[in-house]
């Protein structure tokens, strides 16, 4: 059997070679009717590699490698497996019945539909789509493909809190990011930890917009609930709610709640009445966050922050030294282990790539992941029917398959993690 020239699974060249010597990706190895076979161009110009991390309930996710940019993608394809397959016969996909047809339908109209929202932006913060078409029976988003993780698989698998200054320098590109996509009349409305990748050259990524809506002029009532707990302000769960930039301003706030105390805000349904953050007084935030992320975070649209811009401007008035000294501080980051209870309503694909490197230099101990293995998926509170589409790529290193130049680097971020644990314990 003829292998391609170019691995299928990092692109490096492995002169056709069946396993790859830079990422070990075995091109010989069975692959699905399901997956779309190695190497085909779709598209005109986009090659398919291997499937990243682990399909998802509405698509499938590839690294590829655009033939004309000579640079790696990831492309992502509608297939909904609910509602269409694919066989060992032919690339198309097929609908399973008549009846699905209209829904499968509706839901690649919402994929394209983000794909034509995304490509107007052209932000370092936002997830950037080179393409979108249609083939083989379904619908394709070239996006760029990033190597790092998701905060949310780093607060899942690293650590469980950061420190206050660390989460604010995450958060606030996203806060510019978030302030450029709401100029340009459009709210994300699913802002969470899974929805932010760590790039590994430091930044930080807003992902997923496949619950993203106009900012105005859409009416109320055609609204699609989408809710994330403890990430969704109230307006979230309802039809007739206005949402507006005040909605993405409770996402984020309640994710920089995550990161900094360790576990989620309560659901914004359960802050009615008796709310438990108003009860503590939001003390597992550092004293000088608190009034901030208290309107931020409040259960009244009209009691937030009205912009990304305002709330950031109160984050960037923080001194970050002051907020990262003191008992409060040591108390949230040596804190025992706690594993929230979170609600993932989009897949998040995470592999390894032959290409390695520390996640970033604000995040030490990056994740060690097998080949191919992905994030579960917990189904949300009220899903997009047939509508949303799977994360953007994110593929963390392994510190256990790192080429020897690369591992002292992963040495020394362990290193610097102990000695910033035991400064704090000494504080």
């Amino acid at each position: 059997m003829t292998y391609q020239k170019h691995c299928p699974g990092c692109y490096a060249e492995k002169g056709g070679a069946a396993v790859c010597p830079a990422c070990g990706y075995d091109e010989s190895a069975p692959r699905s009717p399901l997956f779309l076979p190695h190497g085909i161009v779709i598209g005109g110009q986009f090659r398919v590699g291997r499937v990243l991390g682990k399909p998802g309930g509405f698509g499938i996710t590839y690294i590829g490698w655009d033939i004309h940019l000579q640079q790696r993608v990831a492309i992502k394809e509608y297939l909904p497996r609910d509602l269409a397959t694919r066989t060992a016969e032919s690339l198309d996909v097929h609908v399973h019945t008549d009846a699905d047809q209209a829904n499968f339908a509706f839901g690649r109209e919402q994929f394209l539909r983000e794909a034509r929202i995304v490509a107007r932006f052209s932000h370092p913060n936002i997830v950037r789509v080179r393409s979108f078409f249609n083939a083989n029976g379904t619908a394709y988003l070239v996006m760029d493909y990033y190597e790092g993780v998701s905060l949310g698989e780093y607060l899942s698998t690293v650590r469980n809190s950061l420190m206050p200054g660390v989460a604010l320098r995450l958060m606030r590109p996203i806060l510019q990011g978030l302030q450029y996509v709401h100029e340009r009349n459009v709210i994300h409305r699913d802002v969470k930890p899974h929805n932010i990748y760590l790039a590994a050259d430091g930044r930080p990524i807003l992902l997923d917009f496949g619950a993203a809506m106009p900012s105005a002029g859409e009416r109320p009532h055609s609204l699609v609930v989408v809710v994330t707990e403890g990430y969704a302000p109230l307006e979230q769960y309802q039809r007739r709610s206005p949402q507006g930039p005040y909605t993405d301003v409770y996402g984020v706030a309640a994710t920089l709640y995550r990161m900094i105390a360790g576990e989620l805000p309560p659901m914004a349904l359960d802050r009615l009445g008796h709310d438990p953050l108003q009860q503590s007084g939001y003390s597992a935030l550092p004293p000088a966050m608190r009034e901030g992320m208290a309107r931020a975070l409040a259960v009244r649209p009209q009691d937030r922050y009205a912009s990304a811009e305002e709330f950031l401007a109160f984050l960037d008035g923080l001194d970050e030294e002051e907020i990262d000294t003191g008992d409060r501080a040591a108390a949230v980051f040596v804190r025992p282990d706690h594993r929230p209870r979170e609600n993932v309503t989009t897949e998040v694909s995470v592999s390894l790539t032959g290409e390695k490197r520390a996640v970033s230099a604000l995040l030490p101990e990056p994740p060690t992941r097998p080949v191919g293995e992905g994030l579960a998926v917990v189904p949300a509170v009220a899903p997009v029917p047939a509508a949303a589409a799977p994360a953007a790529v994110v593929a963390p290193p392994s510190s256990d398959a790192l080429p020897a130049r690369w591992r002292w680097i992963v040495a020394l971020l362990a290193a610097i993690s102990v000695v910033e644990f035991v400064l704090l314990v000494a504080r």
